[in-house]
């Protein structure tokens, strides 16, 4: 006889000790919810408690309660082998709510803490640049994450900068490696950090729910994407982050702007601008013409109207300029009326004489005395002359 068995005869016989095992059918499991996901008509979990967990499904879901992670839950089912899989797991038919397990509790009262500790005000929130030229994505360096966030990116940008940084996503050395990351790019000067994961459970996210990685994000000057789990899944690293969005991927799409789509906008904005700056240059070429025009019609009527106030002026110069004219000729006239009356040599002509002395000043009767010389003026010249009388006549 052989002694040894095969994987499947051992499988075979696990399955048919639990399937004859009644204690282990139509039980009531009571446990939190973790983990939960949905493909199809069906769901999937994990039920756990403070010291142990076991994978859970429920086969057409829509027939019963659906709960939530983190929930409290009493499942009606029996337990389950599937050799294929070697996997042990609770079938259940029926799940009733019983509430919030501890772990949701406790996390809800941080969040009630923080919140109102004001770590999650919009007023505190940084924007995220439209057209980033650096990103840093904290994530782990290997696997899916990644690759979907540096792919979504490169699809319509080739020209922005990714630096990856390698952190823990998971486990009890997640959050040390994710706040030491932020410590040391923060002040690199990025545009902006993604910090990213994929789905999990709330034990798989639990240390982005990190009071002191709350701490770190807020104090961080760059601006944060948190990009944790699904879509269904929020953390508290969610709640503190400048914007939040549903998955990795759309974290890619958020900072990898499209550079063609860009590129044509300019154009575009080019092109407006041109038009616009022709615009405006015919305008106002329009309005120089209608200026210049209006100036010259101003001018033209200011000359014609001047024109005829310079002819009246002109006129009204030349007649008083005439009548100057007279009024000098008038006055030159009797001036030289009394120049000719007064003309020596005029009196002269009439018969008088003047004298002069030797010295040749004038000299009159009582001057001369006899046996002087003297000069006489008379009509058409000079006599030379000697005083032999003087005689005065009295009037």
């Amino acid at each position: 006889m052989s002694d040894y068995i095969s994987v499947s005869l051992l499988t075979g016989y696990i399955k048919n000790i639990l399937g004859q095992e009644e204690l282990l059918h139509n039980i009531k499991l009571v446990g939190e919810v973790s983990g939960i996901r949905c493909s199809g008509p069906h769901a999937y979990f994990a039920l756990k408690d403070e010291n142990a967990k076991i994978d859970c499904n429920c086969f057409s879901y829509s027939k019963t309660y659906l709960p939530k992670n983190g929930e409290s839950v009493c499942l009606h089912g029996s337990i389950d082998f599937y050799p294929p899989g070697g996997k042990l797991s609770f079938n259940c038919k029926k799940i009733e709510p019983l509430g919030q397990g501890l772990l949701a509790i406790q996390l809800q009262e941080l969040k009630s803490k923080l919140e109102k500790a004001g770590y999650f005000d919009e007023k505190h929130k940084k924007p995220i640049p439209k057209y980033p030229n650096k990103v840093c994505v904290i994530t782990a360096k290997t696997g899916a994450v990644i690759r979907d966030i540096v792919t979504t990116i490169r699809k319509k940008n080739q020209i922005l900068n990714i630096d990856v940084v390698d952190v823990r996503v998971q486990g009890q050395f997640a959050e040390n490696t994710i706040i030491a990351a932020l410590d040391m790019v923060d002040c690199l000067g990025y545009d902006a950090i993604i910090i990213a994961r994929g789905g999990g459970s709330m034990e798989d996210l639990m240390p982005f729910n990190s009071e002191r990685l709350v701490y770190k994000i807020f104090d961080c000057k760059t601006p944060i994407i948190s990009a944790v789990g699904h879509e269904t899944d929020f953390t508290l690293c969610d709640f503190v982050a400048d914007r939040r969005v549903p998955t990795p991927t759309s974290s890619g799409e958020l900072v990898g702007y499209d550079v063609e789509e860009l590129k044509n906008t300019l154009l575009a904005y080019c092109d407006l601008f041109k038009k616009q700056l022709y615009n405006k240059q015919d305008n106002a070429t329009s309005q120089l013409v209608y200026s210049m025009k209006a100036i010259i019609s101003g001018l033209n009527f200011k000359i014609a109207t001047n024109e005829g106030k310079v002819r009246e002026l002109a006129i009204n110069l030349a007649s008083i300029f005439k009548m100057k004219s007279v009024e000098c000729e008038h006055k030159v006239s009797k001036i030289m009326a009394r120049i000719d009356a007064n003309n020596p040599i005029r009196i002269l002509g009439q018969g008088y004489s003047k004298l002069y002395d030797k010295n040749g000043l004038s000299a009159d009767i009582d001057s001369i005395k006899i046996g002087d010389d003297i000069k006489v003026l008379t009509n058409g010249g000079k006599i030379d002359a000697s005083v032999t009388n003087v005689t005065k006549i009295k009037g």
